[in-house]
């Protein structure tokens, strides 16, 4: 990946960050959100706090940062803004503005504002999803639901050892412990006991292949391994499966349904949308 499309990858994923830093373009270079090479000259009479260099810091830029959704509004905005005005007339200064590539960044910039912009004002009304739809979820699949499962999970790099660490599990007498806490004390290993968790949430958080073992298994039995990062694996034994009344699940079970159901929800509108622009502006590609 060149230069220019990790540059163009950056800007489109970070709305936030870009949001702030082009309000600095839009008052630094002109009106309407033009990337140009001119001073100020702004068609709005803004109520001006501070100018850095060819840079405007207005009253009104302030006030845009402080609406941004999950912005900290605890923090110093003025300042973020005379940051990027004060690094801007540095990278001027040494011609970055005249560097292709950047001018590229700023034009990518200035498209996401607005495209963020109409994403928060006609996309994110859309994607709702009433709390009926969260029961019916658990409902649907209430025999995973209605299951809280504890497990002992080892956790290890070395992929040679997964065949000794089963059985060592499997066995769980009193001298394959004794081998795993030697294991552990040498750094080979690391054993965790885990508490009661619900069944169903193992569908949102593991492969689906190693999800249909979970549900599968019964108490002693041993599943894995996993790869739960780069390079590290994890098996885990089945201590204990308890019933639930999924009538009495916690806000942190349905709150999980809900964000997975939002997630959906979400993917539905975009690719409805996305659908019907490119048909609208790029012939249908």
């Amino acid at each position: 990946m060149n230069r220019v499309a990790i540059a163009i990858t950056a800007v489109v994923s970070l709305a936030v960050g870009i949001f702030i830093g082009s309000i600095g373009f839009y008052y630094l270079k002109g009106s309407k959100g033009r990337v140009e090479e001119t001073a100020p000259k702004t068609e709005v009479k803004l109520d001006t706090l501070e100018v850095v260099g060819d840079v405007v810091i207005a009253a009104e830029d302030l006030k845009s940062a402080s609406q941004i959704p999950g912005l900290n509004t605890n923090q110093d905005l003025k300042r973020a803004l005379e940051k990027i005005a004060l690094f801007y007339n540095a990278a001027k200064e040494k011609n970055i503005t005249d560097d292709p590539e950047a001018r590229r960044m700023a034009y990518w910039a200035d498209k996401s504002v607005y495209a963020d912009l109409y994403y928060q004002k006609y996309v994110v009304p859309l994607i709702k999803v009433d709390t009926a739809k969260v029961l019916d979820y658990i409902q649907k699949h209430k025999d995973e639901f209605s299951k809280e499962v504890a497990m002992l999970m080892v956790v290890y790099r070395d992929p040679k050892l997964t065949d000794t660490l089963r059985k060592l599990l499997k066995d769980g007498s009193y001298a394959a412990n004794l081998m795993l806490e030697e294991f552990a004390k040498a750094g080979k290993i690391g054993v965790q006991p885990s508490p009661y968790q619900n069944l169903g949430l193992g569908r949102f958080s593991m492969d689906p292949k190693d999800y249909e073992k979970l549900k599968k298994a019964k108490v002693g039995d041993v599943i894995g391994p996993f790869q739960v990062a780069p390079g590290t694996y994890a098996l885990a034994k089945i201590a204990d499966i308890r019933r639930v009344s999924i009538s009495k699940l916690g806000p942190d079970v349905k709150s999980v349904v809900y964000q997975y159901l939002l997630d959906q929800r979400k993917r539905e509108v975009e690719d409805s949308l996305i659908k019907i622009f490119r048909k609208k502006y790029a012939g249908g590609r």
